[in-house]
Order: C-alpha cells, then structure tokens, then sequence
C-alpha cells in the first residue's frame, strides 16, 4: 500500500511532467494551425471565420504556455496541486473545443484532397496529444473524445462516401490513440510510483503494468554491459534470456533504426531528460516488423543508485490507422499522380461546377502506344520505369490548373476544366503528342513515347462523368484506328464501334472452346525445283452466324485480352498433328507457324515447341518458327531463344522483313534460318526500279549471309520470273495458289511450277 506522502508525490512529478511538456505542445499546435490556414484556408470563402479561428487557437496556446512557465517558476510548496490541475484541464478542453471547431468553419467542402489534408492535420493533433497528456490519461481521454465527436459530427453531417470512409478511419484512429494513450498513461503512472519505491518493488509492479498494459520494460544499472529485459518484452525481441548485451539486444532493430535508437539512450544517460524514439523491430521468426515507441528514463532506487529504465510499447496498429487515412488521398504508388479513384472523384466535381456555371470543359483519355512491347521485350520493372518518365513529362505539357491521373496500366486521363472550345482540347493534345520529339532511355535504348489520345467534350459528348469516360475512350480507340499517335474527338458512330469491339472480346474467348478455328496453308514453292517445298499454316475464324472473320480483325483483340498464347498453342498442335499425318501419306514438307510477340516471350516457350515435335515425331530442320522483325527488337532475349532453338533443329523465320528496325548485328546475332521479304517489296516488281534494287540487295545480303528467302505476296508471272533471276529462292503468293484446306496440299504437291508458262492460280 502506498503512503499519501508517496501518492501527493507522485501527483506532483505528473503535473511537473504535464507543465513541462506544455510549452512544446503549444508552439506546435501553433505551427500546425498556421499550416492548415495556409493550405486548406483558401478552399473556404469563410476567410472571417477562418482568421477568427487561428486568433482563438493563438489566445488558447498563449494560456497554456503562459500557465507553464509560471508553475516551472514556483517552488514545489507553492504548487497547490488542485489549482494547477485544474487549470491544467481547462487549458486542455478548450484546446479541444478550438481544433474541433475547423471543421463547422472552414472543412474544404468539394475538395476530397484537401478534405483528406485536414483530417490528417488534426488526427495529428490528436497524436500529439499523447505527448503531453499521457500522464494524466482522463484529460487525455476527453480531449480525444471532444476532439471525435466534433470531427465525426461533422462528417456525418455532410454525408457521402467519402465522409463515411473517413468517419469509419478516423473513428478507429481515435479509439486506437485513446486506447494506446490509457495504457501508456497507466504505465506512466506507475513508473512514477516504482520511482518512489525499491528496486525490487519496482521490478514487481513493473511486471504488474506489463501485464496489464502489455507493454515491455527493460532496466539498464550502466554498472555493466547487460540489461535486463522484462518477459513481454523479451517475447518481443525474441530472446530466451532475460539478461543480455546492449549490443545483442540493439540487433533486432531495424538497421536504420539503430543509431537513432543509440542516440536516445546516449542522451538520457548524459542529460538526464527523459527521451522518447520511434523504432522498427523484427517479428520472432518472421520477416516483417512492427512499430515500437520506446520511452527512456534516468531514475534512481531507495539507495540512491541509477538506472535507465525504457518502456515499450507495439503501435503497429496505431501506424496503420494512420497509413489507411494517408491512402485516403487517393495517389498512384508508381507515379505520383492521382489514381483512379481520386480521377473518378475529380471529374464528378468538375462536372458539377461546370453544371453551375454553365462553362464547358473536356477530358482526354490517353493509351501508349507499344507500351506491352516494353513489357514484354524489357520487363515490367523497366516498364514501371518508362511510365515514371513519361508521367513526369507528361505533366509538364500541361497547365497548372489541369489534372493529370493515371487509370491504370499505361493509361492516362486529363480532365481540363473551363475550356473555350475544342481547339482548346486539341492544342493540350498536340502539345502530349509532341512528346515523341523527346526520347526516354531505357536499358541504353532511346525510347520515343508514342501515344493515341480520345477526346470528349462537355457537354455535347455526356452530361455525367461515366458518359464523357466512356465517349473519351471510344475516341481514343478511334486514334488507334488512324494509325496511332494521333488524337480523335468524340462521334457517335465509335460508340458502336466499341460495343463491337466489346462483343468480339467476348465471342472469341468462346472461339477457342467452341472450336471455330481452322488452319488453311499457304504453299511455299521452291524456284529451283520448281514444286511445293513446305507450308505456311494459317489461322481462320469461321463464326457460327457471321462467318469468316479475318486474322486482322481478331488477332490485335486476342493479344488485348491475353488470349493470343492460347491460340498459338492450338495452331502449335493442329500444324504439327497436320504434319504428321502427310509425312503418314508419303509427303516431304516442313512447316511454318507464326508466333506472337507475347507467346515467343512467354517461359516455358521453347520446352512448349519442343514438347509439341516429339508428340507428333517432327525431325529436325522440318519445323519452322516465323517472328515478325519488330518482335527481334529486344536482343538478350530473343538471341537465347533463337540459339535454343537452332540447337534443337527448329528453324527461325524472320516475316515481313526490311519493315522493321533490326541491324544486321543483331541479325546474325539472331541464328535465325530464313528472311521472308515482305510483300511490299514484291507488288511493284518488276516495272519499279526502286522496287527491284530493294529486292536485290536484300536477297543479294541474306543469301550472302547464310539464309534461306521467301518472297511474299508474288501474284503476277512478270513477279516470279524476275525473282526467278535472283537465284536459289522460294516464292509465296496467289500466282500458285491461295491458302487451301488441308485436303487439298497433297494434290498441289503433284503440281510442277515452271515459272515461265504457268499462268493460272494452283
């Protein structure tokens, strides 16, 4: 049992600890009520009401620390603990009333930011609270309960999602510091009062307060090298003994934590003072870690002979609380900029004043164009670098006053508020367009940012923020469709449009399973022999009701919606089975399947072919892998590739060659086995001279260097003859035959090509 002497004196060291802190707690609340007039004041036009406030705040910090200087100035006799207290508890009330107040006078109504600013700035308050009035917990208790109950009254005074959300956090930060702060102050408490006491009373009540409060201690007599550790505590750290070395204790500490949390202990062995730090401690057996507060104090036994004594406390919680309302702003990791929520948000207001005054204002949706090659040639971590560049860039095309989000993956929107008209619009356009006039280094290769850009007018293009949404990306879909980087406004007709497109994403992914896919062949005939030496395999979509869909239409929408690696793996296995059955019947021709650029990327991409010749006892050399040229683009990964699978006998085709970007370096590089001249270079063969020296010195450079050529997209008999001049080559194209049924090769096969009569499609 405690005497009254040791009880007044412990209520006299817990107002000393409250006046002595007071001084700092009002210069800051000073500071912060500077800070939010500053910054959220000019979102209110209660300017009046706004100023009154920080007067009020101003008078109120004066009081206190006023009150805190004189009670330091009086001797312990003349400190009248009820008089002081008391006035230590007003002080503190109408500290409360005031914070509580900004958000009846100035909460920045239609500004979801700066709302977000303010219940941060006064949930820091709250925070700081514990500071000071942890030694007294009931003043606590009811400054935090004033402090709630004004701001949650508030909130749900105005109603909607976002007040709700920020009620629902802001209600649980509270209890949470309420909660941390009546245990921190019945472990205060009671620290005072094993001050006063033994050192083994001390002990004993302090393994009382940890039970209770659950929080740890640990006690240091600076006599030695050990401290010794409460079990609570040393559960925390992980340790099966109760006495160990500073430096062994210290380890668990984040590493960045270490030193700050030497320095703390450093000081209170040096000054005195007691000292508070914030740390990150690992979890017993786990990776992760939690946020420790740690009080440190100098005290001293009945003997008179010093310790340090530390006190500890998890507030993980607390600290989530917190990164849950910083969350609230609504900003991309990533970038920096405001995500979709926040832009959703955004754009509702912003209709909503133009609706008021009646001002117009567009939005423009924008998509990169190439962004999933970067991906898939580069990575998705030199992808996440790129969209940094190109956010930062981005913005400095625009006007202060615009807002700038990032939806998601690599699209983009701006919402610009009050334009003029829409050249308005399209001068912000070009000027993002202009961006490809800048380069963006990636992994040493200069990347130009290209995109395709959708505008929507309010109000002509949707009255709601949903209705502009959906009108900005039909329109940007529209910019594709020109060629990309290029920018549309809004029709009508791309409405339509899109709900096609919609519906064909959706037929496909049934296309598959319902299989509607057919394989047609494309003869590859040899010059020199004059007959059929292999086949190109072909996909073909034959809907149930529209009927025959060509690859142009579906193969850009397979590979949006991550279907495209499926669909090879059917074409993989239906040209190999094919190949089968005509090696069955007596046939010698190899094979050429074409690959997408995601699926010739994608792991397991070579054990996949390899997998596929064994199944259906594919020989080497007869099994060909063709890749447009851009596909080659990304060096490292595709030489491996290629190097696998000239290893394993599988030949590599490079399609519509010379409309690419690759250097003959890298081509060499490549191991491929064939270049197939696009048919670009063929059609004006051969009255084109231009036409004819691209073809020589093409055929002349890839036979020199070792491949095999294809001419693609021969159609005329003038075509072949003079590709028959070149040499050694094979020719593709309507002037033999069109893509056929599978039916219908071993017949062609029977056909000799002679070049210089044969006249009619095969």
């Amino acid at each position: 049992m405690i005497s009254n002497n040791r009880l007044q004196a412990i209520d006299l060291k817990q107002t000393d600890q409250l006046f002595d802190r007071l001084k700092y707690s009002t210069f800051g609340s000073a500071v912060v009520a500077l800070t939010m007039v500053l910054i959220v004041g000019p979102k209110s036009d209660q300017q009046l009401a706004i100023w009154s406030w920080f007067v009020a705040i101003f008078l109120v910090s004066f009081y206190r620390f006023f009150s805190s200087v004189v009670y330091q100035r009086l001797d312990d006799s003349a400190k009248l603990l009820e008089n002081w207290r008391f006035r230590f508890k007003i002080g503190a009330y109408m500290s409360a009333v005031t914070w509580a107040l900004p958000m009846w006078l100035f909460y920045p109504v239609g500004y979801p930011a700066y709302q977000v600013m303010m219940i941060l700035g006064l949930a820091g308050i709250g925070g700081g609270a514990i500071a000071i009035l942890s030694y007294e917990k009931s003043i606590l208790v009811g400054f935090l309960s004033i402090m709630l109950v004004g701001i949650i009254s508030r909130l749900l005074f105005l109603g909607g999602d976002l007040s709700y959300q920020l009620t629902i956090l802001v209600t649980l930060y509270f209890v949470f510091l309420m909660k941390g702060g009546w245990d921190i102050g019945t472990s205060y408490a009671e620290l005072l009062e094993l001050k006063e006491d033994t050192r083994e009373h001390n002990l004993t009540l302090l393994s009382a307060t940890e039970r209770v409060a659950r929080i740890g201690y640990w006690q240091w007599d600076m006599q030695s090298d050990q401290l010794e550790l409460s079990a609570n505590l040393a559960a925390m750290c992980g340790e099966a003994e109760r006495r160990v070395g500073l430096d062994h204790c210290i380890r668990n500490v984040h590493p960045d934590d270490r030193n700050r949390v030497q320095l703390a202990i450093a000081s209170v062995d040096q000054t005195g003072e007691e000292n508070s730090v914030e740390y990150r401690l690992k979890k017993p057996g786990s990776d992760s870690w939690i946020i420790m507060n740690q009080v440190i104090k100098k005290i001293s036994d009945s003997s008179g002979q010093r310790f340090l004594l530390g006190t500890v406390q998890d507030i993980s919680v607390i600290k989530s609380a917190e990164q849950k309302i910083f969350d609230m702003a609504y900003y991309d990791e990533l970038t920096g900029l405001a995500n979709r929520g926040h832009f959703r948000e955004h754009l509702s207001e912003q209709v909503k004043h133009a609706v008021r005054n009646n001002l117009n204002m567009a939005i423009l949706y924008i998509d990169l164009d190439g962004f999933k090659e970067i991906n898939d040639t580069m990575g998705h971590d030199q992808g996440d670098i790129f969209l940094r560049h190109f956010s930062r860039l981005l913005k400095q095309q625009l006007r202060e006053e615009d807002f700038l989000a990032r939806l998601g993956g690599d699209e983009f929107c701006i919402i610009l508020g009050d334009v003029k008209d829409s050249m308005s619009a399209a001068k912000t356009a070009h000027r993002c367009l202009a961006l490809e006039q800048t380069s963006i280094q990636i992994q040493r290769q200069e990347i130009i940012p290209q995109m395709s850009i959708g505008i929507a007018m309010y109000p002509q293009d949707g009255a709601d923020a949903d209705t502009l949404l959906r009108s900005a990306d039909a329109a940007m879909y529209a910019a594709k469709h020109q060629g990309k980087h290029h920018f549309a406004f809004y029709d009508a007709k791309m409405t339509e449009a899109a709900s096609r497109r919609m519906e064909l994403e959706t037929e496909l992914r049934k296309a598959l399973q319902n299989q509607e896919f057919k394989l047609v062949y494309q003869p590859k005939v040899s010059i020199e022999q004059e007959r059929i030496s292999g086949v190109e395999a072909l996909i073909r979509w034959i809907h149930p009701e529209r009927g025959f869909i060509p690859p142009d239409e579906f193969i850009d929408t397979a590979e949006r919606i991550g279907l495209i690696n499926d669909i090879g793996e059917w074409v993989l296995d239906t040209a190999c089975h094919q190949l089968q059955q005509w090696k069955s019947e007596g046939l010698e021709l190899d094979m050429a399947i074409n690959v997408s650029s995601s699926h010739f990327s994608s792991a397991g991409f070579i054990e996949r072919i390899e997998q596929a010749r064994k199944a259906f006892d594919i020989q080497p050399g007869e099994l060909e892998i063709e890749i447009t040229e851009s596909v080659s683009r990304d060096p490292e990964q595709h030489i491996r590739v290629c190097k696998a699978l000239h290893k394993k006998g599988i030949k590599v085709a490079i399609d519509d060659f010379g409309t690419g970007y690759s250097s003959l370096s890298v081509l060499k590089q490549l191991q491929v086995n064939t270049l197939k001249v696009d048919r670009a270079f063929i059609q004006n063969l051969p009255g084109d001279e231009s036409s004819v020296l691209l073809v020589r010195a093409i055929v002349a450079m890839a036979v020199g260097l070792g491949f095999d050529v294809v001419a693609e997209g021969v159609e005329t008999q003038e075509q072949a003859q003079f590709l028959r001049q070149l040499g050694s080559i094979y020719i593709q194209g309507y002037y033999f035959s069109r893509p056929v049924d599978a039916e219908q090769i071993p017949e062609l096969t029977k056909t000799v090509f002679n070049i210089s009569r044969f006249s009619e499609v095969g």
